[in-house]
């Protein structure tokens, strides 16, 4: 019986360690990408612009098939991960779907969040 529960014990503390190896390099690489000057929101994160301009930085599109990418219903003439100049405030990107994001003065928003 004491042979068994020996057994048990080393088998659970072995699937805690890799349920914690497993987790810690799900972790790692999430911890390391964040950028720490930024502001995190949902449909992505913000931070002060070096020149104190404010712009608008796409880096997703939808799955890309959803026709041309658009803010404020005219065409974004940037590509994706690209730092556009633009005017503080609300701002609607459309892609297929339409998001309303605060645009706040003085930062590089970065729009990545498309969901609900």
């Amino acid at each position: 019986m004491i042979r068994a529960l020996k057994y048990l014990l080393i088998i659970l503390g072995a699937a805690l360690c890799s349920v914690l190896f497993i987790a810690g390099a799900w972790l790692l690489p999430n911890i390391v990408a964040t950028d720490t000057d930024a502001t995190y929101e949902l449909r992505g994160r913000y931070k002060p612009s070096t020149d104190g301009k404010t712009y608008l930085v796409i880096e997703h599109d939808n799955g890309g098939g959803c026709g041309t990418l658009s803010v404020d219903g005219k065409p974004w003439p940037y590509r994706l991960n690209k730092a556009g100049e633009i005017a503080p405030g609300t701002r609607t990107i459309r892609c297929g779907t339409e998001i309303a994001i605060e645009i706040k003065p003085g930062n590089i928003h970065y729009f990545d969040y498309w969901g609900p």
